[in-house]
């Protein structure tokens, strides 16, 4: 078994409308990107890693089961980034796609809130 250094993140309630959980997973990648490297131009493949990363996290980690869905959900709804735009740039429009997706990023409970305050975006 592989070990990951992933934390994992708050599971959905399977009840939760897949394009809100879309939002959900947007939401955790705009949080990392405000709270690693903001400055440094995102990278082509970044986002798509960022996004199976955080979809599996969401899912609580089996592997396959849920994950695959989330990630092809969140980003079917991405934004498309423009070249050149940094990570904490592009960290705004994808909170922008969250809450297109019905998602409250700025929640209380929200995990993505702590991080985004951190990075002054919230």
């Amino acid at each position: 078994m592989n070990s990951t250094d992933q934390v994992a993140g708050s599971v959905p309630v399977q009840t939760e409308d897949p394009r809100v959980t879309a939002g959900r997973v947007l939401a955790m990648v705009a949080a990392h990107f405000t709270t690693k490297d903001p400055s440094d131009v995102l990278e082509p493949h970044s986002l798509l890693v960022c996004v199976g990363a955080e979809a599996y996290k969401l899912s609580d980690r089996p592997m396959f089961v849920g994950a695959a869905q989330m990630s092809r959900a969140a980003l079917a709804e991405a934004p498309e980034a423009p070249e050149g735009i940094t990570r904490g740039e592009f960290a705004l429009l994808l909170l922008k796609a969250a809450t297109a997706c019905g998602f409250d990023w700025r929640s209380e409970d929200s995990e993505p809130t702590a991080a985004l305050q951190v990075g002054g975006h919230a």
